[in-house]
Parts: structure tokens; sequence; C-alpha cells
């Protein structure tokens, strides 16, 4: 019988969980979330048999074998007590909280249940994200490697993102994905800098601002990132991985695929060289959610702790982003 999943937090991103799960085969059959007509939604949409008073109703359910937190990350703590409590497997969004408080907390319990625990670090599993590390880490455009990236608009539309005490703006809830692939890539930062501002009269998060990580070999990330754009202006986005032997581009900015490229299950991206010399690396697709998914449940079935995204993951990558916003002392921790 596969793993049956029980939901706490069942809107925003619990939708793209809940159609990879259908994808997959994986039994949905049990939620819990604070807008009942959210649920009634979903158990029309998906038939999940059992809406659930509690997320400690939800963990102890019977007809759940594991339980999955996509709640916002301010209130993490209380789901992910409830399936340690129960000792049932646990798949967690990130960021795996708001505060280093929750955040150490969830890492002792999570540690001293002995659960499989997975954190949605879903850029692990994704093809795109996966050919640029081969691509790095082949040493195609040599190193060290300087990532610049920039971007941004009005952010989330969900008031919770842009409050500081529950989403934390875009270093935290969005970036997180870049600070665990730097991690994924290089291991621990040996410096990280930030610099925030408040750009938005409407918000309390530090909406507008840049980071910069060092790591081990010289390798180095630079973000500039804004959620403090008036609705329906972006700012300038830029994407590039810098190297002594060339470029790195995510996509194409030519817009001409190689012969015999399949749109339908390949992609690329583009390498550019000394003379102009251009380089194509092509990739399979496939639709990561599902992946993480599948991975998740596989290693719940058996028991197996060795998540390719680990609670301890989480904690690193919150300390990166905390740090950002000087909430957290890197040279402390």
């Amino acid at each position: 019988m596969s793993i049956r999943l029980g939901f706490i937090g069942i809107g925003g991103i619990a939708g793209t969980h809940l159609n990879a799960a259908k994808d997959a085969g994986i039994p949905v059959t049990a939620m819990y979330d604070v807008d009942g007509d959210t649920m009634k939604q979903r158990q029309e949409e998906f038939g999940i048999e059992h809406i659930c008073a509690s997320p400690k109703e939800l963990a102890e359910h019977p007809d759940v074998d594991a339980v999955v937190v996509c709640s916002p990350q301010h209130v993490h703590l209380e789901g992910i007590r409830a399936a340690c409590d129960a000792n049932k497997p646990l798949f967690t969004e990130k960021p795996i909280s708001r505060t280093m408080e929750d955040a150490h907390e969830i890492v002792r319990i999570v540690e001293e249940s002995g659960i499989v625990a997975q954190v949605g670090f879903v850029r692990r599993y994704c093809p795109d994200w996966g050919e640029f590390k081969r691509v790095i880490e082949a040493g195609v455009i040599g190193g060290p490697v300087v990532w610049w990236m920039a971007g941004g608009g009005h952010g989330p539309t969900r008031p919770f993102f842009m409050r500081a005490d529950q989403g934390g703006g875009p270093m935290l809830d969005g970036m997180v994905h870049n600070h665990d692939f730097c991690r994924y890539m290089w291991g621990d930062p040996t410096l990280v800098t930030g610099s925030m501002v408040n750009l938005r009269p409407d918000t309390t998060a530090l909406d507008t601002g840049n980071a910069v990580m060092e790591f081990g070999g010289g390798h180095r990330h630079s973000i500039l990132m804004t959620w403090g754009m008036p609705q329906g202006v972006g700012a300038a986005g830029l994407h590039n991985v810098l190297g002594p032997d060339g470029v790195f581009t995510f996509g194409d900015p030519n817009n001409d695929p190689p012969a015999g490229l399949d749109p339908d299950k390949q992609a690329y991206h583009v390498t550019t060289h000394a003379g102009g010399e251009r380089k194509t690396h092509v990739y399979d697709t496939w639709n990561m959610y599902e992946a993480q998914l599948v991975d998740f449940v596989a290693k719940a079935e058996v028991g197996d702790r060795s998540t390719k995204a680990t609670i301890t993951d989480g904690l690193r990558a919150q300390e990166i982003a905390l740090a950002i916003l000087g909430e957290f002392a890197w040279g402390d921790r």
C-alpha cells in the first residue's frame, strides 16, 4: 500500500503538491486548514475524504501515514510538532519557520522523534537547476564562478508574505531556494552579508535589497531582489553565472535551439566562451514537484531518514536568510 498523505495547510503551494500526488498516484486522505471554504474546494477538486479540526487530529488520523505541511512558515512549528508527536514521516515546505527560535525547536523535535523528514527545496529535483549544477561542477566555464541574480516586482498577493513577523519578505520566503542551492553545490558559505530596505508603504517586511555570499573555492552569489514595486511593475532581470572561461546563461537569449531538440521532452542552457563560441547543454525535462514527492514517499515507506533535503538543510538556509535580514550573526554560528 502506498503511503497515504495528510495535508496541513491546503491553499497556495499545496495545490501544486496535490496535483503532483494525483499525477504520481499517491493518495491524499485528509486535510486541515483554517479556511473551511478552501477545504471544501480541495475536497471537490481532489476527493480528499477527511476534513480534520486541527493539525493534531490530522497527524493522528488512522488513514494518514505521512504529514505534508504547507501552512505559512510562521505556523509551521504547530504542524511539524503534530507530525513528530504522532511519529509520522514529515514533508514540510520551505522555509522551515519564520524565526531562528522556531527553526532550532523544529530541528530538535524532528531529531528527537527520529522521523523521516524532508524540506521542500524542490530545485534539488529540478532538471533546469540540475543541469546548471552539472555544467558548473564540470568546469565548463572554469572557476571560481560569480553567480549574479537580480529582479523582482510586487511580490505575492497574500498578505502574510509581506509581514515582517510572518512571511519575512523575498530574502526569506523567495530567495531561500537560492540559499539552499548554493549550499547544495558548494557547502556552507564562509561569509554572508546583506543590506535591506522596505519600499512599500503597505507592508512591514524588508522587501528590497542585496545580498552577497562567499563560498569555499572562491565562488560567490550576489542577489539584488525586490518585492517592493507597485502592482503591475517589474524590476529589470539579470541571471548570469560568470567564470574565467565563459558565461552560463539560464535558457537562451538568442532563442536558437539546437537541431533535433524535442521541446516536449527537452530543454537547454547556453554557455558562451572566448571569441563568441557558443555551446548548448541539452537535458531531459520532468515535473520536479512530482519527482520530489515520489522520492519522499519512497523514503517514508522504508523509514530512510537520508532525504535529499534534510531538516538541517532547512536550518542552514534559514540561517543564511536571517543573516541577510540582519536577524542572525553569521559569524556566531
